[in-house]
């Protein structure tokens, strides 16, 4: 059985619901345009492609600099006030440290808003390496950032393997070659059906322990 030694974890539905506040800072902005207010299921269904994306998707349009700027600037200022840790994800990022794994957040939320909020929930000594969705020119799901991470923690694409909870997570791993796990608590924005079924569900941090079960059986194109 292949070694376990870098696990990356997606951010926003998978270690940390972060769609109240992410909710909170849209609708002052959409309040400040004029514009009917978002719910939390639609906030929910926007989240994955990064906090401008999400704006984007909001107002059904790009969104230009000053709109950003507002959003960015009400964001930065709820950014870990109102999120929270799923159950369990501080003792499990802990056991795997302990166990010699090495960590990486891969995310598409901006690499400010990222490290604001891990070090707002007390996580940033955790990880080794951070990259968010405007660290590199590609993000998620091109295989190169996963590469750019693997690179960074100098490990090979069978001793590692992505913790995510959506199909856009689940793609980046089939297009890097890595093993990946799905938590059923996030935000999946689609089916996970086809070439977009992960190798394993995780049911919750409180008993994910991949150091003990090993990396998941690979199905779909991952098999072989």
């Amino acid at each position: 059985m292949t070694a376990l030694r870098a696990l990356l974890f997606d951010l926003d539905g998978t270690l940390i619901d972060t769609a109240p506040e992410i909710a909170d800072a849209l609708n002052r902005t959409l309040q400040w345009l004029q514009r009917p207010l978002a719910t939390p299921g639609q906030v929910r269904g926007w989240i994955g492609d990064g906090a401008r994306a999400l704006l984007d998707k909001a107002l059904g349009e790009p969104s230009g600099d000053a709109v950003w700027a507002y959003f960015a600037y009400q964001y930065d200022d709820c950014c870990g006030t109102t999120s929270r840790l799923y159950p369990g994800t501080s003792a499990m990022l802990e056991r795997l440290r302990a166990g010699g794994v090495q960590l990486a957040v891969l995310t598409n939320k901006e690499a400010a808003f990222a490290r604001k909020l891990l070090a707002r929930h007390g996580l940033t000594a955790c990880f080794d390496v951070l990259v968010g969705g405007d660290s590199l020119p590609f993000r998620k799901p091109d295989p190169r950032a996963v590469a750019h991470v693997l690179e960074s923690l100098q490990v090979s694409t069978d001793e590692a393997a992505f913790v995510g909870d959506s199909v856009v997570d689940v793609r980046t791993a089939r297009a890097a070659g890595l093993r990946c796990w799905t938590v059923r608590h996030g935000y999946p924005a689609g089916e996970f059906i086809g070439a977009d079924t992960p190798d394993a569900f995780i049911d919750g941090f409180e008993t994910f322990d991949p150091l003990a079960t090993g990396l998941p059986r690979p199905i779909g194109p991952n098999a072989s």
